[in-house]
């Protein structure tokens, strides 16, 4: 099956031909749809080489890392084309993938009336149903949402190339282009962290039959009994197969998932890092050290920041608007897993192999949540810093009171802060991070004083 799955994909990959629909319009898809699964995987790779060979501004990413992310879920079948534009072959393997993890989901889930007798094993199997439905739901919401998610990927790699070829002699533009080096680098070092971490997570489940007396991966049901490895023996191999792909092919497709919109958020903060750049320096000349007293000149750059303010503003509320169905669940899964998980744990004791499973479930958990809420702190802060930068802009006092007002304006829009959320839920911040550990550790001490 594992091999089959690959063949059909290295076939459509190498194959069809890149449609209008997945391109960028300003910036050719050079990482096509025809190049192979290998020169997909391995693009960022000989970016991230050519900057460390040139160990400055000479290697500047051309695209920023979601370019390469997008690539990535194009890669694992969740992006398909309408069906009358994609390729035949592209929209079966989508079908054939989809059919096989929805079979997985069901598999684990009518296990859940036999194992209602133990609560230790009917925790288990509501943990992984519970991540599974939400990768699924993910899944389904990228894949309704494509054109929407697209066209937010294509507005920030537009952000990014007007400073790919920015004149390197003007002292601000050098700046931004470290940044957008340092945040390139941060981003796909994250990405590649997560599929590590996923990877390691990975064969922790495929191996644990062989250290404990679960005889698969993941307990679930099969008619004619077909996991029993005793009257199938065939039927027990490929099933067990079966279920490593299927987790593989989860553990990979939430790191894709979730990566790109981490690294969205990672790009508002960015870009907000910019604008705050763009403002401090309204007037300055290449060195930033001379200003213009120019009332027209200060006027013309402070619109341009202006106009770049509300390009921001208008991507958070594109993204709150979008991924909207992807906080909710989000949250609500996090807490219910991390508050489950460590009572199961608890009840685990005496089983240490499954005592750590549900530890390892419990860190995932909790280290998706927490980098989610890492991104949209950063973006929460950053946003009011556009106020100080505002206020420190040079001489600001000296130019005519119309233009103060309208300083004053820019201040305060920037005291109210950007956020990712889900109204009427808290957004992504750590003060909703420390609130939703809370609230799961009521949760598990409840469950804890119910079990006593």
């Amino acid at each position: 099956m594992l091999i089959t799955a690959a063949s059909v994909v290295t076939m459509i990959l190498i194959s069809e031909e890149v449609t209008t629909s997945n391109t960028i319009s300003n910036h050719n898809f050079q990482l096509k749809d025809t190049a192979s699964v290998v020169q997909t995987i391995l693009a960022p790779f000989r970016v991230l080489k050519a900057m460390w060979r040139s160990g400055g501004d000479a290697d500047h990413p051309m695209h920023t890392c979601l370019y390469y992310v997008r690539a990535y879920i194009r890669l694992l079948g969740l992006w398909p084309a309408p069906r009358t534009a994609e390729q035949p072959l592209y929209y079966a393997y989508n079908m054939l993938i989809m059919t096989l993890f929805v079979v997985f989901v069901a598999t684990i889930t009518c296990d859940l009336y036999e194992a209602s007798a133990d609560f230790v094993l009917l925790g288990e199997d509501l943990v992984v149903a519970l991540g599974l439905y939400l990768i699924l739901f993910k899944m389904m919401l990228f894949r309704f949402r494509k054109a929407e998610i697209v066209s937010i990927v294509e507005e920030f790699d537009n952000l990014h190339a007007k400073y790919v070829h920015a004149p390197t002699h003007i002292c601000s533009n050098r700046r931004i282009r470290e940044w957008q080096r340092s945040f390139f680098i941060g981003e796909m070092f994250l990405v590649y962290g997560f599929l590590i971490l996923s990877l390691l997570l990975l064969a922790a489940m495929s191996l644990q039959p062989l250290f404990s007396h679960q005889e698969l991966p993941f307990r679930s049901k099969f008619p004619f009994g077909l996991n029993n490895p005793e009257k199938h023996p065939i039927a027990f191999l490929c099933i067990y197969a079966f279920q490593c792909f299927c987790c593989c092919y989860m553990l990979v497709s939430i790191v894709a998932m979730d990566s790109l919109t981490g690294s969205c958020f990672n790009q508002i903060t960015l870009n907000l890092r910019i604008l705050c750049e763009n403002i401090r320096y309204l007037g300055a000349d290449a060195g930033g050290n001379i200003f213009s007293t120019s009332e027209r000149i200060v006027w013309r750059e402070l619109r341009v920041a202006v106009e770049f303010h509300q390009k921001i503003i208008g991507l958070i509320n594109r993204l709150n608007q979008v991924f909207y169905w992807n906080y909710i669940p989000q949250m609500g899964a996090s807490t219910f897993m991390i508050c489950l998980t460590a009572f199961e744990a608890l009840l685990a004791q005496d089983q240490p192999m499954v005592a750590l499973k549900f530890q390892m479930y419990m860190f995932s958990a909790f280290m998706q949540l927490f980098y989610w809420c890492s991104m949209g702190n950063r973006t929460y802060y950053d946003s009011m810093e556009v106020a100080t930068a505002a206020y420190e802009i040079h001489a600001w006092y000296d130019h005519s009171p119309r233009l103060q007002r309208n300083l004053m304006f820019i201040i305060k829009r920037a005291q109210k802060p950007l956020e990712f959320r889900a109204k009427p839920l808290f957004g992504f911040t750590f003060a909703s991070f420390t609130s939703i550990l809370s609230t799961s550790y009521s949760y598990f001490a409840l469950l804890r004083t119910m079990s006593d």
